[in-house]
């Protein structure tokens, strides 16, 4: 039997998806990860055919190196974790597996170097300049003009963003993101952006004003395919995300193909090919559907798999692995006849999951379909970013008003124990 190898950097949902998904096309799956605590191990053992462990997942050439000792003929190299995207399509090349370059991923996770890409390929986006110390406040604010959002330059899930009206506002954003970013566990930030250390340059973008929505975009040899539009009506003041719905409940077929169109073209001209990506907007007031986060090579976090195979019937998860391995792409099943909303909910705070309590009461719930508890007892959980600790798929509400009544009664039933950390 041909093996595909899965590589994970740390624990996550996604792994036992897209072992099932490799499973589907009659591949063998190994999990190439750093050494793991025997417990972990246990667990991971029930899902795969072995371990190949490496001492460092980001070294490319190791991973190959430990891959090729294993078989001199991979089926293919897969990952879904954000932060190794690039190195694991490096391996990929080496090996001789690759389906997009590396290159590609390299520039992807680069906010500031998209940026560039997308405005050289003519596409609509607002001004935006790198500062790299509170000094240079009073200039980069009058280059991108204010208000303006402040945001780690290879960020994800809103972590520490900020939005400033003033200079001084813009100076003090500077200093929180350099003082609590280097606290962070995620690996990406302690590693250079090309040149860039992201613990000490940040990107900061003129504000966009419009409704958000997101697009998973599937690309195959050169064609790319917008999956399907979900919508985010509900955000709080942090810019967090609280609720999407999918199928958008107001938003007309011309609309939809504004957004598919923006989507498709920054796919492309991002070089993007084989592969997918989870592709975040505005429907800016005055220059239109603006990409606003590429999130290449992965399909969209938490549970929104989930709400994009109940509204549609497509299995981005299966799709995505389809591309990683040049397997036939996956059945397609049909949506439900409604839209599907999504919710999601975070512990308030810092420290240690002890446990959540209240998922049960939310199940019983009638509008709800489906609870995913996301976080594991002992994750460090902060509220700097987006950590969809719990998500709930739902269906049967009339509107967005309806939508938000939903999200407040489950909150109310959701208790989240932590442990100072």
């Amino acid at each position: 039997m041909n093996t595909a190898f899965v590589v994970r950097e740390t624990a996550g949902q996604w792994i036992a998806d897209v072992v099932a998904a490799v499973r589907a096309n009659g591949l063998g799956v190994e999990l190439v990860t750093q050494p793991l605590e025997p417990a972990e191990q246990a667990q991971l053992t029930q899902l795969v055919d072995g371990f190949v462990v490496v001492d460092d997942v980001r070294d490319a050439e190791a991973v190959a190196v430990a891959i090729r000792a294993r078989t001199a003929s991979p089926a293919g190299v897969v990952t879904a974790a954000e932060g190794i995207i690039a190195s694991v399509a490096r391996a990929a090349e080496l090996l001789g597996v690759a389906r997009c370059p590396a290159s590609v991923f390299t520039v992807t996770h680069n906010k500031f170097e998209v940026r560039q890409a997308l405005a050289a390929a003519g596409l609509p986006g607002p001004r935006c300049a790198l500062i790299s110390g509170e000094s240079e406040a009073a200039s980069v604010a009058a280059a991108v003009g204010l208000p303006a959002i402040v945001k780690p330059v290879n960020g994800a899930a809103s972590n520490l963003v900020r939005t400033v009206s003033t200079v001084d506002e813009l100076a003090a954003a500077y200093r929180l993101l350099a003082e609590r970013l280097p606290l962070s566990e995620d690996a990406r930030y302690h590693r250079l952006v090309g040149s860039i250390d992201p613990l000490k340059v940040f990107l900061v973008e003129g504000l966009l004003r419009g409704p958000e929505y997101a697009v998973d975009v599937l690309v195959r040899d050169g064609v790319a395919e917008p999956v399907a539009v979900v919508e985010k009506p509900l955000i709080d003041e942090r810019k967090f995300e609280l609720g999407m719905v999918c199928p958008p409940l107001e938003l007309s077929e011309e609309d939809t193909g504004r957004l598919f169109a923006a989507v498709t073209a920054a796919a492309l001209a991002l070089g993007l090919d084989n592969t997918c990506a989870h592709v975040e907007l505005i429907d800016d007031a005055e220059l239109g559907p603006v990409i606003v986060e590429v999130n290449a090579g992965r399909p969209a976090g938490g549970a929104q798999p989930v709400l994009l195979k109940l509204a549609t019937g497509i299995d981005v998860v299966a799709e995505a692995v389809s591309l990683a391995l040049g397997t036939p792409p996956p059945a397609r099943g049909a949506g439900l006849p409604v839209p599907v909303g999504y919710l999601i909910f975070y512990a308030e705070g810092a420290g240690r999951l002890v446990r959540v309590d209240g998922t049960d009461e939310v199940a019983d719930l009638p509008e709800v379909l489906e609870v995913v508890t996301i976080v594991r007892p002992g994750q460090l959980l902060t509220d700097d970013q987006e950590i969809y600790a719990v998500n709930v798929l739902a269906a049967g509400f009339a509107d967005t008003e309806d939508l938000a009544a939903l999200h407040a009664e489950a909150a109310k039933l959701i208790r989240f124990e932590l442990e100072e950390s």
